[in-house]
């Protein structure tokens, strides 16, 4: 008996399934676009109980901070930027500042 010779039904979906996971596979992208890696817009938001003086000695905060920055800033954003540099900030002196403001 001779061999057959070309592709069989198993060979062919092998070499489909082959060919198909090379298609599926992400490719490098080359582009120029960044992708942003905080989107909050899925998060749960997060409320901040504060006194009405303290309010407003937030707001002032934010306002003199928007003049220097030239920009919009938001509790949020404050937040996040004291998160940011919460390896730099003295413990003590926050913990302090904590006690005074309660």
């Amino acid at each position: 008996m001779s061999k057959l010779q070309g592709a069989s039904s198993l060979g062919r979906r092998r070499q489909k399934k082959k060919e198909q996971q090379e298609i599926d596979q992400p490719k490098a992208k080359i582009t120029t676009v960044a992708t942003k890696r905080n989107v909050t817009t899925g998060a749960k938001p997060v409320s901040i109980r504060l006194s009405e003086n303290n309010q407003a000695d937030l707001n002032l905060w934010l306002q003199s901070l928007e003049l220097e920055m030239g920009k919009k800033v938001t509790a949020a954003k404050l937040v996040r930027g004291i998160i940011h540099m919460r390896d730099d900030i003295d413990k003590e002196a926050l913990i302090n500042a904590i006690n005074v403001a309660n």
